[in-house]
C-alpha cells in the first residue's frame, strides 16, 4: 500500500532511464494510439508491448510431481488477490508444457527474484536440461521445492483455477511465506530485466 513512489522507509524508487520504443523497435516522441479490432497480430504485437509499459516483478513457479519430479517457470504476471483469506494467482500460457502438472499437483509455491537472480530467472525459461541444476532447494509443508535466498516466497494450495483467454490462472491460498525487503527487486519492463534505482 501507500501512494506515490516513496517506500515505507523513507527512500524513493525509480526505474533506470528507458528509451521509449514504437511498434517497429524505433524511438518515438509521441504516444501510440491504436484502436484494436478483432485480433490478429498486429492487435497483439500492440497489446504486447502496451503491457510491456507496465513494470512487474519476476517470479519462479514451482511445483512438485507425483513422482517427485520438480518443476519450475519463470512468470512475471503474478499478484495479490486477498488478504483474508490470503489469496494470489499466477497466470500461465496455455501452450506451457508445465500446464498439466500444475493442473494435477494442486499446490505450487511463488518465489520472487531479486536483482541479483536474473540468471536464475533465465535459467527457468530453458526449454533442456535440468532448470534445477545448481539450486539448492529446501521443502515445506506441501513439498512443493522453495527455491533459496529469494526476495519473497509464497506457498500456496490451488484454491481455484480457470481458463482466461490464452491463459490459465491459478489463484492460490497462501499456506506460508517467506520475505526479505532488505533485497533489491528484480523487475520486467519493456521486454527487458531492469534493476532499480534506489536513491536515499
Amino acid at each position: 500500500g501507500g501512494g506515490g513512489p516513496e517506500g515505507r522507509r523513507g527512500i524513493a524508487l525509480k526505474l533506470l532511464p528507458v528509451t521509449p520504443v514504437c511498434l517497429t523497435g524505433e524511438r518515438m516522441s509521441q504516444p501510440v494510439t491504436i484502436e484494436l479490432g478483432e485480433g490478429g497480430a498486429h492487435d497483439a504485437r500492440a497489446l504486447r508491448h502496451a503491457f510491456g509499459c507496465f513494470t512487474t516483478g519476476v517470479t519462479v513457479v514451482t511445483t512438485v510431481c507425483e513422482d517427485g519430479r520438480r518443476i519450475g517457470l519463470t512468470a512475471n504476471s503474478f499478484t495479490s488477490v486477498s488478504l483474508d483469506p490470503p489469496l494470489a494467482l499466477v497466470c500461465v500460457d496455455l501452450a506451457s508444457r508445465s500446464l498439466p502438472i500444475l493442473d494435477a499437483a494442486a499446490r505450487f509455491t511463488v518465489n520472487v527474484l531479486h536483482a541479483d537472480q536474473q540468471a536464475m530467472a533465465r535459467q527457468f525459461v530453458q526449454k533442456d536440461g535440468d532448470r534445477f541444476a545448481g539450486i539448492d532447494t529446501e521443502t515445506w509443508s506441501t513439498g512443493v521445492p522453495i527455491l533459496p535466498d529469494c526476495m519473497a516466497n509464497f506457498e500456496c494450495v490451488t484454491h481455484q483455477v480457470f481458463d482466461a483467454g490464452d491463459h490459465r490462472v491459478y489463484v492460490g491460498r497462501v499456506v506460508k511465506l517467506r520475505y526479505d525487503p532488505d533485497h533489491e527487486p528484480l523487475v520486467y519492463l519493456q521486454g527487458r530485466f531492469r534493476r532499480v534505482h534506489v536513491e536515499a
